[in-house]
């Protein structure tokens, strides 16, 4: 079945008289609207221009090489290097961010890119950075909270970003590390949680989670856990265990 785009001039031909009135009306009106509208400021523009193409894209079977790709490529990079964006009030800047976040980079139609560049381009202040996070967190999906955590940490919400963090934790070390050094000598019993999930899903290097382990073992004297996680560093192949015996030689 096809999914062509539809000629308009073709679709005018399956309507009736009615219709055709009815249509022509409409069209008068919004063409009004258009019209009387206040004169857009030069980001407003420019985004309009930028979700036209984006529902012309919509229309399309395969989302690959079109020419609406690369132009919105061009309109982000021109908006980013204009310099008027800082010209530009919050208020018109928080509306593009929200169409931003609402729809995820506008990643499916091949634009993730420059989306997430104008995205950074778009704040300037850490207040606003501060709202544009929130604004992530109230509305937007879990494919944009990532940056929304990253928002946090770069305004110093340390907490917020934590409690991010502390329930995506993968494959990586640095994010358990991260969450180990917050709540180390604040809440040590979360630090361990983090530190012994870590042993088990990390896959990069472990030293750090495991030196952590057998630094608190040994400050409260639990000798059975240190000697276990003492085997457990010396079997480990993502564990240093030369770092680990010159520490606790």
């Amino acid at each position: 079945m096809s999914f062509n785009r539809p000629d308009i001039y073709d679709l005018l031909d399956t309507m009736t008289l009615e219709g055709k009135e009815k249509l022509y009306e409409d069209l008068r009106v919004m063409i009004a609207a258009e019209k009387s509208k206040p004169r857009e400021s030069f980001l407003e523009e420019q985004w309009h221009e930028i979700i036209r193409l984006i529902n012309t894209l919509k229309y399309e079977p395969y989302i690959d090489d079109q020419w609406e790709i690369e132009e919105i490529w061009n309109i982000c990079e021109e908006l980013i290097k204009d310099g008027r964006l800082k010209d530009e009030s919050w208020e018109i800047r928080r509306q593009v961010l929200e169409g931003i976040i609402e729809g995820e980079y506008y990643d499916f139609y091949g634009v993730y890119d420059p989306m997430r560049d104008l995205f950074h381009a778009l704040m300037f202040t850490q207040e606003e950075k501060l709202e544009c996070a929130d604004i992530i967190f109230g509305t937007g999906s879990d494919y944009m909270k990532a940056d929304g955590a990253k928002l946090y940490k770069e305004c110093g919400q340390q907490e917020k970003y934590i409690r991010y963090i502390e329930n995506h934790l993968g494959d990586k070390a640095e994010p358990y590390m991260e969450v180990i050094k917050y709540y180390r000598g604040k809440d040590t019993a979360k630090a361990i949680v983090a530190a012994e999930y870590g042993l088990k899903k990390c896959k990069e290097d472990q030293t750090d989670i495991i030196l952590f382990l057998l630094e608190d073992a040994r400050d409260i004297g639990d000798k059975e856990r240190y000697a276990r996680f003492m085997k457990s560093a010396k079997m480990r192949r993502l564990v240093d265990f030369e770092k680990v015996q010159k520490i606790f030689r």
